[in-house]
């Protein structure tokens, strides 16, 4: 293996060409900020795995042995160096590139502990112990690449990925490096133990901020659907409705959420209830009070109407006997005489225009 200096350079200088490769391709500082990001936990969490996968199996003393040996303990120390470097690249290219997504705590504080941790992890010879937890790098890597690829994002996988890694496996990875046992082959050190603590408290922090901003995402997006939905039915209204069209077209001051909540009051088939009927009905009295009061005669009490028979109606027998050619020859008639009358209405009018028009030349003449 490469002296840790050299290997550092190599590492260093790695993630600088990557960053000014990459940087072109994303517009915003926030974006620019997940490149180095993406790169080291996506390493972390592949370089984890065999890590991951004994301590499910065997356990956290089979593990940390194994861990020491052969191709994992170098597995190990190269990728405890290769964390280390990338939190110092993170703090120094992100001091010059993307100033303003460096944070205090997230940034400065977290970074220069983490790489001060490191350094003993590597000296004490526990990195089995930092690889093993280096799993909980799956949820920075989904993260990371949903900031970089919006398409991509997914908040409920990402909460999901974080509480399982992040809480619920950060809970027990922690008990179990806390145990006596455990720390009798770690050097009887609670070094693990204590930064595992904090790192949890951090991680439950964060958790409750994803939570809160996914709620509060979802309820914005929820008020804008429903916003739109309001919407939608209120164009159908007006389109469909010409009285609502026509009233909104003599009076703009109609508010349109009241005839809203009448169409919503309707019941499922689309008609009315009973009580918005205007219709008289066995439910008015609670429509109308005044109607409560209003005097209705018994039936039994009327007196008795005589309807004549249609057979003693005068002149409704001779109606009914009148022929067909009796009844064309009234017509022709009737249209004779209104035509005649017609025909003297147009000679007047025209002899009284003829008058007029000499009376008029006359009066020019003279």
């Amino acid at each position: 293996m490469l002296p840790t200096y050299l290997l550092c350079g190599i590492i260093y200088t790695g993630f600088y060409l990557a960053y000014e490769k990459l940087s072109p391709k994303f517009e915003s500082e926030r974006k620019k900020a997940y490149i180095l990001s993406s790169i080291s936990s996506c390493v972390m969490t592949l370089s984890s795995i065999p890590f991951f996968l004994s301590y499910l199996i065997y356990g956290l003393e089979e593990t940390f042995h194994q861990g020491q040996l052969d191709y994992l303990g170098q597995l190990g120390e190269f990728c405890t160096i290769f964390f280390g470097v990338y939190l110092f690249a993170d703090l120094s290219i992100g001091y010059v590139k993307y100033r303003s997504q460096v944070g205090l705590l997230t940034g400065w504080i977290h970074h220069t502990v983490y790489i001060g941790l490191m350094f003993y992890t590597i000296n004490a010879g526990i990195t089995p112990i930092f690889l093993t937890g280096a799993i909980m790098e799956l949820p920075t890597f989904d993260l990371a690449i949903s900031n970089l690829f919006p398409a991509v994002r997914n908040d409920f996988r990402f909460l999901s990925s974080f509480f399982i890694f992040r809480i619920l496996y950060h809970t027990i990875y922690l008990i179990d490096c806390a145990r006596p046992s455990s720390r009798a082959y770690m050097g009887n050190t609670w070094i693990p133990t204590i930064m595992l603590s904090l790192a949890l408290l951090m991680h439950i922090s964060w958790f409750k901020g994803g939570i809160m901003g996914y709620l509060k995402r979802h309820n914005k997006a929820k008020l804008k659907y429903n916003d739109k939905k309001k919407n939608a039915i209120m164009v159908g209204c007006e389109i469909s409705d010409p009285v609502i069209e026509c009233a909104i077209q003599l009076d703009e001051t109609v508010n349109q959420e009241l005839l809203l909540e009448e169409n919503e009051n309707e019941d499922e088939n689309g008609g009315k209830t009973p009580d918005d009927s205007p219709l008289i009905t066995p439910r008015t009295p609670k429509q109308n009070p005044l109607l409560t009061n209003l005097p209705i005669p018994n039936l039994s009490n009327l007196p008795t109407v005589l309807i004549p028979s249609i057979n003693n109606i005068p002149g409704l027998a001779s109606l009914t006997n009148t022929s067909a050619n009796g009844f064309k020859e009234a017509v022709k008639h009737r249209w004779d005489e209104q035509k005649e009358k017609f025909t003297q209405r147009v000679a007047l009018g025209l002899k009284r225009r003829f008058t007029g028009d000499e009376g008029d030349e006359t009066m020019e003449t003279s």
